[in-house]
C-alpha cells in the first residue's frame, strides 16, 4: 500500500516542486521596459536677472545654450502614427530658472486662456518636473500649455499634492510665441506644421524649498521634461528621459533624469 500511495504522491510532488521553481525562475528573470541610460542635462548659469518683459534679452542668452530633445515614445500604442517635435533648454540665474521649449507640429489646442480652472494636460502641453533636493522627496511639475497657462504641483508623490495659489503663479513669468487668448484646435495644413516656442522663468525661491537648499549652483537635481495632449484630437505621451511604466505616468522620480547645475 504504502509504495502505493508512494508512487501517486510522488509525480504531484515533483510538479509542484518544478511549477515553483518555475515560477521563481520566471519572475527573476522576467524582460523588463526597456531603458535607455538616464540622461544629463548641464545647466549653465548666466548673470543676467529678469525683469518684466525681458524675453528678447533671455532669448538672446539661450541662444548659446545646447537643446535637449523630447522624443522619447514609452507607450506606442498612445501615440499612434503622431510624433510632433520637441526640445528644451534650461539655464538659471541668482535668482530664476529659465526654460524654453521649441515645438514642430501639425495640431494644436489651447483652451485654458487663465492658470484658475486650466488643465493645462488636456491642452497642447509641456511639463518640467524637477526634485531639487533629493533629501526632502518634493518635487515640482511644472505643467504649461501653449500659450503660457497652467498649474505648478508640488509634493513627495502623486497623491496629495498641493498647487501654488494666485499669488505665486503671478510671479512666474511666461511668453509664448502664440500669444495668450485661447483659440481652441488648429490643425496644420499639410506639409506645413505649426513651429511654437515658450519661455518661462520661475522664481527660484518658489522651488528651493529643502531646509539646506539656498542655491541651484552646484548641484544636481532630478527631473524629466514632457510632451502632452490628453485632449487633442492626436493624444500623446513623449518624455526627454524615458519612463518605464506600462501606462502614461509622468509622476515617477525614479525615472527622473538628471540635471547637472553649474
Amino acid at each position: 500500500m504504502k509504495n502505493i500511495l508512494f508512487k501517486m504522491i510522488f509525480p504531484a510532488l515533483c510538479g509542484l516542486m518544478l511549477c515553483a521553481a518555475g515560477n521563481f525562475l520566471y519572475g527573476q528573470t522576467r524582460p523588463k521596459p526597456k531603458m535607455e541610460k538616464i540622461k544629463l542635462a548641464k545647466i549653465a548659469k548666466v548673470k543676467f536677472e529678469c525683469a518684466n518683459p525681458c524675453f528678447r534679452e533671455v532669448e538672446d542668452k539661450f541662444s548659446s545654450i545646447a537643446s535637449n530633445a523630447v522624443d522619447v515614445v514609452n507607450w506606442p500604442d498612445r501615440n499612434g502614427d503622431y510624433s510632433p517635435k520637441a526640445s528644451f533648454k534650461i539655464m538659471y540665474s541668482d535668482s530664476y530658472l529659465y526654460i524654453r521649449y521649441q515645438v514642430e507640429e501639425t495640431e494644436l489646442r489651447a483652451t485654458f486662456p487663465e492658470d484658475e480652472g486650466a488643465r493645462p494636460w488636456t491642452d497642447d502641453c509641456m511639463e518640467l518636473f524637477i526634485l531639487p533636493d533629493e533629501e526632502t522627496g518634493v518635487y515640482y511639475n511644472i505643467e504649461m500649455n501653449c500659450i503660457g497657462r497652467g498649474i505648478v504641483g508640488y509634493g513627495p508623490s502623486k497623491q496629495g499634492r498641493e498647487h501654488f495659489e494666485k499669488e505665486r503663479m503671478d510671479r512666474i513669468l511666461r511668453f509664448s510665441s502664440l500669444g495668450t487668448e485661447a483659440f481652441g484646435t488648429r490643425i496644420a495644413a499639410e506639409n506645413e506644421p505649426f513651429h511654437w516656442s515658450m519661455i518661462i522663468a520661475i522664481p527660484l525661491d518658489l522651488i528651493l524649498q529643502g531646509k539646506d537648499v539656498s542655491t541651484l549652483s552646484g548641484r544636481t537635481a532630478r527631473g524629466n521634461v514632457f510632451k502632452c495632449g490628453d485632449d487633442m484630437q492626436h493624444r500623446h505621451y513623449l518624455t526627454w528621459n524615458p519612463v518605464g511604466t506600462e501606462r502614461p505616468d509622468y509622476h515617477r522620480p525614479e525615472f527622473f533624469g538628471y540635471f547637472e547645475f553649474e
